[in-house]
């Protein structure tokens, strides 16, 4: 069976993307599971492996098909390309927010031609995305926008944990007039429709309560009482194993004593919290999933302070790389409903 190719974008070229798709190219898991091809510009991309004294020579293609065969190049596909001179890392400026944003376009672009089987995203920066001009409001809207089909909706997963929130960035105070019985159900589906199709087991998904202590009763907030348990109960007519709703301080460590593997946040902070502290020994990632191909990112940003320095780690987007290559042989998968 040929292996796929994943397209990986540069991510913001004053952060740390370029340094950790430089390192990543250069790993055996990555050049074992797909053939990796960078989306970027080749100056910066040549600069980011000198910095990182990597091994492999930068090559500029012109074609994502058949590039990222070999093993001893990092193959750039041009996009996004900036003055080198110009660029200032750890800074704020809309060119490079202009630069990511054409990167994605041009890996869409592969995607749809059927020259890319899946997507990995290096970090961008939301702040400068919007300084240059674009509406959407975050990276996962944007693809949705770009690919202009599917409804995009996002999965993590880190220590063998599998989690999805029912809101994403959204204002805080809309949190719970989003939470919907229907939304609920929604995420519970297609959680345990990924975790199938990687293979999880066992198929059981915990939900977690919205109000502090589950909402003791209705005393602090009927959400668990009047949404999310009967999202629950629908979930098990179904045939599906569901527990909850389960308090949030308690919800990764019941996981994590094995109780089960799928999570069902009410909101982003909730799952991501535990997921980035888990994540500093044990690299999770970020799945963009229901758009025609997947497209996984890391669960960190930009690192502006930390930029161009190749102090970097980059065990997060290897395995972002590896995790788009999985998901590749189902791209349509986990279509939402």
């Amino acid at each position: 069976m040929s292996q796929p190719t994943i397209a990986v974008t540069m991510g913001d070229p004053a952060g740390i993307g370029p340094e950790i798709v430089a390192r990543a190219l250069g790993e055996r898991d990555v050049r074992a599971a797909c053939h990796p091809l960078v989306i970027g510009d080749p100056r910066i991309m040549t600069q980011a492996a000198l910095l990182v004294k990597s091994p492999l020579r930068v090559r500029t293609v012109q074609s994502a098909r058949d590039a990222g065969a070999d093993p001893a190049t990092l193959d750039v596909l041009p996009a996004g390309e900036i003055d080198p001179d110009a660029l200032k890392p750890g800074t704020l400026d809309a060119r490079w927010g202009r630069s990511c944003a054409q990167c994605v376009e041009r890996a869409v672009a592969a995607a749809k031609a059927g020259e890319a089987a899946g997507i990995v995203s290096a970090p961008l920066n939301k702040e400068t995305f919007h300084l240059a001009g674009y509406k959407a409001m975050d990276d996962m809207t944007f693809f949705e926008e770009c690919f202009g089909a599917g409804q995009a909706y996002q999965v993590g997963e880190v220590a063998g944990l599998w989690t999805t929130p029912v809101t994403f960035h959204v204002p805080f105070r809309q949190i719970p007039d989003l939470i919907t019985a229907e939304a609920v159900l929604k995420k519970i589906r297609t959680l345990r429709r990924v975790m199938t199709a990687a293979k999880v087991s066992p198929l059981k998904i915990g939900v977690a309560a919205l109000n502090v202590h589950a909402g003791e009763g209705g005393m602090f907030g009927r959400e668990e009482i009047d949404v999310i348990t009967p999202a629950i109960r629908q979930a098990r007519a179904e045939g599906m194993e569901v527990v909850g709703p389960i308090p949030a301080d308690s919800f990764f460590p019941m996981a994590l004593r094995g109780d089960f593997r799928g999570l069902v946040f009410m909101y982003h902070d909730g799952a991501n919290i535990g997921r980035k502290l888990l994540g500093r020994e044990q690299p999770g990632v970020s799945m963009f999933l229901g758009m025609p191909v997947p497209v996984v990112t890391v669960p960190h940003g930009t690192a502006y302070d930390i930029a161009w320095q190749g102090v970097a780690k980059h065990a997060m987007i290897v395995r972002a790389i590896t995790m788009a290559a999985a998901l590749s042989e189902g791209a349509g998968m986990a279509a939402a409903e």
